[in-house]
């Protein structure tokens, strides 16, 4: 070999590395988890569930959904129920056994609120302490699980870190703090609670035949002038080599072009019909009505790629105008509106076809999310963004009746990672922390070692995921 082509092509390689090495960490997860999701999204509502209405008929893979969760049929091979989970972290702390406080700020972060913590106030059951809620701090100690995916799976194609959505009770919002969420400790999620805001939001690079504009163009096609100077590199280099090193650049090559695969604008990206930003436009809507038109924005902006994760939040639940006559009936006739719904202070035999259908309301729009992304299709092999995608619903209370915080019911969806398949998982003997480190393997999240996340939420308080589930 001439040592002015070597040096060529080494000049092209080494000119490659610094671009190259961005997709590193993509590439490995990619290596390493084929299987793993490329996007999560996050649903939360503030009503709980009645769970003997909620849970499929039997355990395992051989069952019926109950009548709040029918509307998942569709999705039943895609989808995992947990019933009867405990939120065990909560006994930590007598403040928490009735009322609100700490429950939504614990059920996806696994931890307690700020002024639960003495010590340094690291998030570490050794610093939880007995405290009044006087005064407390209505945020949570840590971070939820969704944030830890989106941080693992995000990497350069992705023009923003997540997309927060609220959906109003019945009058339209703009910014919202989640009462569910949160990016570490004592850091709400910001929701964008104004449907048109959120659409010029989200799609301000996409044209509106469904390719991404101009600038984002440039950046890719710069991005592919490096790959195939790179590539043309050790098609220069590879002559002459001995079969064993020309083995080593072809392996080079191939993640190249798998690289390049991963650059190429998202085969499913096209954008809804666009939202006004006029609040009044939205007079008179329904909570149905904004949940329908922001789980559609989700869909698309997460099918474009916009960002790793995805989170939707029913945010009011003091003044819900749910769009369902005899729901919203019962609601009108008390002060407090959300009651007809959320407590069975009178039993489940009055009134309960207004219970159950109310809180049917909220697993029908997981499924409407569910089947807005199996519309979707990703790619030539037909999976859909559903396949590609881990969705996950859950509430702040079991039966509202009591604001228990013991037998939490939830829906985990999609087609990839391990764990998501046709099940029904009795979660009694288990709690909420176990089955967020759960989640993370669902995800296929690892740490910088590679090793699984398994000491999620509270350290040190339950850790390990639950096996059964990633079967």
């Amino acid at each position: 070999m001439r040592r002015r082509r070597f040096l060529q092509g080494l000049g092209g390689i080494t000119v490659g590395l610094p671009f190259l090495s961005k997709f590193a960490t993509r590439s490995a997860k990619a290596a390493g988890d084929p299987n793993g999701p490329r996007r999560a999204i996050m649903m939360a509502y503030p009503m709980g569930t009645h769970v003997p209405f909620f849970s499929p008929t039997a355990t395992g893979s051989s069952f019926d959904f109950g009548a709040i969760t029918a509307a998942m049929e569709p999705f039943k091979d895609r989808t995992l129920a947990v019933t009867n989970c405990p939120n065990g972290v909560l006994d930590l702390v007598s403040d928490y056994v009735y009322g609100h406080p700490g429950k939504k700020e614990s059920v996806f972060t696994g931890t307690l609120m700020r002024h639960a913590f003495g010590g340094d106030g690291t998030n570490h059951v050794d610093n939880v302490i007995q405290s009044s809620p006087d005064g407390h701090q209505n945020t949570a100690n840590g971070p939820s699980v969704e944030h830890v995916i989106g941080q693992f799976l995000a990497d350069e194609s992705h023009m923003r870190a997540s997309v927060d959505l609220g959906i109003p009770g019945r009058q339209v919002g703009e910014i919202v703090d989640s009462a569910f969420f949160y990016e570490a400790a004592e850091n709400p999620v910001s929701l964008q609670a104004n449907p048109g805001v959120a659409f010029a939001s989200l799609f301000s690079g996409v044209t509106p035949d469904g390719e991404v504009d101009e600038a984002f163009m440039t950046l890719q096609r710069r991005r592919k002038s490096v790959l195939d100077a790179v590539r043309d590199s050790f098609t220069d280099l590879r002559q002459g080599l001995p079969p064993a090193d020309r083995a080593v650049l072809d392996d080079h090559a191939d993640k190249i072009r798998e690289i390049e695969l991963d650059l190429q604008p998202p085969l499913a990206c096209t954008i809804p019909d666009a939202a006004s930003e006029d609040e009044s436009a939205y007079e008179g809507w329904s909570m149905g009505d904004f949940a329908d038109l922001q789980i559609r924005l989700m869909a698309h902006a997460m099918a474009c790629g916009v960002a790793p994760v995805g989170r939707l939040e029913f945010y009011d639940q003091q003044n819900p105008f749910f769009g369902i006559p005899l729901v919203d009936d019962a609601v009108a006739t008390v002060q407090d509106w959300h009651h007809p719904v959320v407590h069975a202070a009178d039993g489940w035999e009055k009134d309960g076809e207004v219970r159950v259908t109310g809180l049917r309301f909220f697993v029908d729009k997981f499924a409407l999310l569910c089947a807005e992304l199996d519309a979707i299709v990703e790619g030539p092999d037909g999976r859909t963004a559903l396949d590609n995608s881990l969705l996950m619903l859950g509430s702040d209370l079991a039966e509202g009746d009591g604001h228990a915080a013991r037998d939490l019911c939830f829906l985990i969806a999609g087609g990839t990672g391990p764990g998501v398949r046709q099940y029904h998982f009795d979660g009694s003997g288990e709690n909420v922390n176990r089955l967020l480190n759960t989640v993370l393997r669902m995800a296929c999240v690892t740490d910088e070692g590679g090793a699984p996340v398994d000491d999620f939420g509270l350290q040190g308080f339950a850790p390990g995921a639950i096996s059964e589930l990633l079967v």
